[in-house]
């Protein structure tokens, strides 16, 4: 019997303690859909299929009324739009907050900071070693309009220096205490950004800069 109850006491602990978490769903998105790796999508008259997307959420910080009530533990989360694991950030404490601001992408300091691990280990694949310097966002996939080979488009957007520093500032504003989800609209992203006219970016550009800037207009968030 005593056991019983010194086991009943240790769940309840247990359950009250898995409350005082906050949780995020990052969530790639098409149209009113989740991102389905290699599936056709219609953008217009063209078709598209996504075969790979992957960018870097830093500087992740927690707001009531524009005060700050916290900042996340870890200083870079890299999101895997096919590895779900990658797609849940998990506090360990409860924020009580109705805005959050992240970076999308990596800071100068750390760009110069060399070779680093974790989810900043170039094993990854979101580290350029001819450059030096860290990819903010990549994106990869096949588009009937594209006129590249196989029609394939290929977007690396990084850059740390000017004039072509590509990290990005996102503010979402949302009703929540202690889980929420970020949306990101990458068929939005299309509608922007004319993927016959810019398929192959893979070093800091003009065009990176380009598609940096449309980075605040793709994400959403809503109260779970």
């Amino acid at each position: 019997m005593r056991f019983f109850f010194s086991s009943l006491g240790l769940l309840i602990v247990f359950l009250a303690n898995a409350q005082d978490v906050t949780k995020l769903k990052i969530i790639p998105k098409f149209k009113t859909d989740k991102l389905v790796l290699h599936k056709t999508y219609c953008i217009g008259k063209d078709s598209l299929t996504i075969t790979n997307l992957k960018f870097y959420i830093t500087d992740l910080q927690y707001f009531k009324n524009d005060s700050l009530v916290g900042s996340s533990s870890k200083k870079a989360y890299l999101i895997d739009a096919f590895e779900t694991i990658s797609q849940e950030i998990i506090e360990s404490k409860l924020f009580d907050f109705n805005k959050i601001k992240f970076k999308l992408g990596i800071d100068s300091l750390t760009n110069v900071a060399g070779v680093l691990d974790g989810n900043l280990d170039p094993i990854h694949g979101m580290y350029w070693t001819w450059q030096s310097g860290y990819i903010n966002f990549k994106l990869e996939g096949i588009a009937d309009n594209c006129p590249a080979r196989n029609h394939k488009f290929y977007w690396h957007i990084g850059g740390y220096l000017e004039p072509f520093y590509a990290m990005r500032e996102i503010e979402l504003n949302c009703n929540a205490r202690n889980s929420a989800e970020i949306f990101i609209q990458i068929d939005q992203l299309f509608t922007l950004i004319d993927v016959s006219k810019i398929y192959q970016v893979m070093s800091p550009s003009e065009k990176s800069v380009q598609i940096a800037n449309q980075f605040p207009e793709i994400f959403k968030m809503t109260q779970e």
